[in-house]
C-alpha cells in the first residue's frame, strides 16, 4: 500500500507563524512518504520536500496523491 500526508489550509501566508504551524507536523515525520500541503491562492513554495500545492489546480488536473 502506498500512503501520503495531507495537511489543508486556507491559507498559510498570514505570517511566519502560520507558515510553521502548517508545515511542523511534516518535518516531524522521518519518513519517505509524500507529504503534501493545499492550501488555495498561496504562491506555491519548496520546503524540506513538502509538495505545496493549489487545491484548485491539483482538482482541475484531476490528480491524485502519490
Amino acid at each position: 500500500m502506498d500512503y501520503s500526508y495531507v495537511q489543508v489550509a486556507m491559507t498559510i501566508m498570514n505570517d511566519i507563524k502560520t507558515e510553521d504551524r502548517e508545515y511542523a507536523p511534516f518535518e516531524m515525520i522521518h519518513d519517505n512518504y509524500p507529504k503534501y500541503l493545499l492550501t488555495r491562492n498561496d504562491p506555491i513554495q519548496k520546503r524540506n520536500g513538502i509538495k505545496h500545492v493549489n487545491i484548485p489546480e491539483f482538482m482541475s488536473k484531476g490528480e491524485i496523491f502519490i
